[in-house]
């Protein structure tokens, strides 16, 4: 130390020296730390560079290498003027007409708006106004959205009242909203670069039924006043006709619309809702017979009489009933009308290879190839590599929160929530490694083996009636005891959110329940072999995992979970702002929302799940058992939690798939509302188990899981009541 403080007295002077000391300190504790914390900075930082480049991927994709411009559009309007044609009769009872110019006024609450560079006010290109199902939302038509705007199309998809960023402002229920989409649709005619001769929309499941009325509304006429040579008269307008073209998906009525526009149906060979008919003879038809049915002749126009079959062309383009090829890329030379049949169901219409190559070409019949664009192949879709490069950025959003949390807990103020890992000698003489929390209480870290057919039947029977129980009761809460015990209010405003909240809330308790009474049987068995003289069996109390050491580690538990799932949420934001991109598969998504409704919202549905979390982290710290490695034991975990809910979908879509019709109709839209529970709740068990090993208890797990999937629930689906703010 002498000989360094001399050397650097001499270069530099004593202040120098002690300088140096001090960072020759901090580079040691700094090295130190990172050596003690290698692998969570390094899977942390991993998990950062794979969401930077899966996002920038993916903002490369929908962008088509930056040759289009995609913008978030947030209450935006704009104004313009269509000419519209007035019939009236004069003073002798002439029928006459005349024109008018008439205001239109364009809105868009929430859209994401695709227009390519080349576009511009000497080339006007076709555009398209998309919309999303019920309880979805605009990201959900994205597939669409990418694959029309690398065609050249201007794009715009938007949500519609009760869905997404679209808040319920009527308080009307979500199911049947249409307020949305005609307005957007003004809005695109009134972009300049826009040719407003070609203008379509389309739009899934109940958006099909707003496309439908949209196309209604836009063609009947309105009474209008004119005048003519300085004297008045009341005649109609004969409809705006801003719409040129209309793509119902996934929705079978049609009502009406302009005379020189194309109309069109997509659809799914087995179809959970829609599409029932009748055929020649007028016997009921199911969905997958619909191309031989009376309604798609009807539609279609093409006559037909009693006993004759009928038979309508998937994908055939009909001119006034008559079948006219049109060759992909080129403009039908008359509005036409066309079915189209895909092999999937209902919610894969706005998901699918096929359905999008199908609306492809639809629009391309409707509008042509725009100017300075080259026909591009139906079958040739990037989206999907878009949608697999967002779920690659949602798995290592999901990845880093381990990691997070390991680095969290080495700040001094966290670290009483850390267990410690010490030398355990057992009675063999063999050396393990136990953990051993700081808090004042310790819980036993490992069981015993399972031992003979008695004790693998209380180990693993529990776990079949709770998943088993999971499954078969979900019916009832969807049909009955959903809205019985817990309707929609100005509260809790989400229509699927409350059963999915309450039967979550029941099957979590029903599980701690099962896993009491079966505790109680095992110290009953343990007594009764004590008696005998035999082996006793291991009886742990399932509830030591959920022991509260202190008031002081509970708030600091709650603290982190906080600081990990604003994290999470800051992060997506931020990825939004810079790349446009969010995270998803289908329909499990974790999206940017309107905070102000949103976080209020969530945190009074939070109570409900937060119930679940709880008691489904104390299951998932019982099902433990030195027979078997950590992994095995969170994949079978993983398998009880979900397969009562996967058993009962797989029976409702093998039979949907062997006969055309449900095993339970009532839940055609139950079921659908739980595909993002499944991966939801593996995820959800891998968290859990992952941070009881760091912290040695279940509240942080089940906080982070209830906090993080509670928000993730409630910014993803619709609602009938105006959202309380606060």
């Amino acid at each position: 130390l002498r000989t360094y403080v001399e050397r650097n007295i001499e270069r530099g002077g004593f202040l120098f020296c002690i300088s140096n000391i001090k960072e020759k300190k901090k580079g040691y504790f700094m090295k130190k730390y990172y050596e003690s914390n290698k692998k969570s900075i390094l899977w942390f930082a991993i998990g950062l560079l794979v969401i930077l480049v899966t996002s920038l991927i993916g903002s490369l994709i929908q962008s088509s290498g930056g040759s289009i411009k995609v913008s978030d559009l947030r209450n935006e309007t704009n104004t313009g003027t269509v000419t519209q044609t007035v019939m009236y009769k004069n003073e002798a009872g002439e029928t006459k007409f005349t024109t008018i110019d008439t205001k239109v006024s364009g809105k868009v609450v929430s859209g994401i708006l695709y227009v390519p560079n080349s576009a511009s006010e000497t080339n006007k290109l076709p555009a398209v106004v998309l919309t999303h199902g019920y309880l979805n939302n605009r990201e959900h038509q994205l597939p669409f959205a990418i694959e029309l705007a690398r065609r050249g199309f201007v794009v715009l998809t938007v949500d519609r009242e009760g869905h997404g960023n679209y808040n319920n402002v009527t308080n009307s229920g979500a199911m049947m909203a249409t307020n949305g989409l005609y307005d957007s649709a003004k809005y695109v005619y009134n972009l300049p670069f826009v040719d407003k001769t070609k203008v379509g929309i389309t739009g899934h499941s109940m958006g099909g039924y707003t496309t439908a009325m949209t196309l209604y509304q836009d063609a009947i006429p309105t009474e209008a006043t004119v005048t003519v040579e300085g004297k008045k008269y009341t005649g109609n307008a004969l409809g705006m006709n801003l719409i040129s073209a209309g793509l119902m998906q996934g929705w079978s009525t049609y009502i009406y619309s302009g005379a020189n526009v194309s109309v069109g149906m997509l659809k799914a060979t087995d179809d959970e809702f829609f599409f029932k008919s009748k055929d020649c003879n007028g016997n009921p038809t199911i969905s997958r017979q619909f191309l031989h049915s009376q309604a798609a002749a009807s539609f279609v126009k093409v006559p037909f009489t009693a006993g004759q079959e009928i038979n309508i062309k998937n994908g055939a383009h009909y001119i006034n009933g008559v079948e006219t090829p049109v060759e992909l890329g080129t403009q039908s030379p008359a509005p036409f009308r066309a079915i189209y049949e895909a092999d999937e169901i209902h919610p894969l219409n706005h998901w699918s290879i096929p359905s999008t190559a199908n609306l492809l070409d639809f629009f391309y019949g409707a509008f042509g190839t725009p100017t300075g664009f080259s026909v591009i192949s139906n079958t040739n879709q990037v989206w999907w590599v878009k949608e697999a490069f967002s779920f690659i950025g949602m798995l290592a959003l999901f990845s880093i929160i381990i990691p997070a949390v390991s680095l969290l807990l080495t700040v001094p103020y966290f670290s009483s929530l850390k267990v410690k890992t010490r030398k355990q000698v057992r009675e063999d003489g063999s050396i393990v490694l136990a953990n051993t929390p700081v808090t004042p209480e310790s819980i036993k870290a490992e069981n015993k083996p399972i031992k003979g057919v008695l004790g693998h039947v209380l180990y693993w029977l529990p776990a079949a009636v709770c998943t088993i129980f999971s499954g078969f009761v979900i019916e009832s809460y969807v049909n009955e005891w959903g809205d019985r015990w817990f309707p929609n209010t100005q509260l809790y405003p989400q229509d699927t959110t409350n059963w999915v909240a309450l039967w979550s809330l029941t099957c979590g308790l029903f599980a701690l329940g099962i896993i009491l009474l079966f505790w109680a049987v095992k110290a009953v068995v343990a007594k009764i072999q004590a008696k005998r003289g035999v082996e006793v069996m291991e009886v742990v109390n399932p509830l030591e995992t959920a022991r509260v050491s202190s008031l002081a580690n509970a708030f600091k538990t709650v603290l982190l979970a906080l600081i990990v799932v604003v994290g999470l949420y800051l992060l997506v934001f931020a990825n939004w702002s810079i790349f446009m991109v969010d995270f998803r598969l289908w329909t499990l998504c974790i999206k940017v929302f309107n905070v102000p409704e949103m976080v209020p919202t969530a945190c009074r549905y939070l109570l409900f799940f937060l119930g679940f979390y709880i008691c489904n982290g104390i299951a998932n710290q019982t099902y433990r058992t030195s027979s078997l490695p950590e992994w095995a034991s969170i994949a079978i975990n993983c398998f009880f939690n979900v397969f009562g809910i996967s058993l009962v979908m797989i029976i409702q879509y093998a039979t949907f798939k062997g006969t055309g019709v449900l095993w339970q109709s009532d839940m055609a839209l139950g079921y659908i509302v739980l595909f993002p529970i499944v991966p939801i709740l593996v995820i959800a068990t891998i968290i859990s188990r992952l941070l009881y090993k760091k912290t040695g208890n279940i509240y942080l797990g089940s906080l982070i899981n209830a906090l993080l999937f509670t928000m993730i629930t409630v910014s993803g689906t619709a609602a009938s009541f105006a959202y309380v703010l606060g």
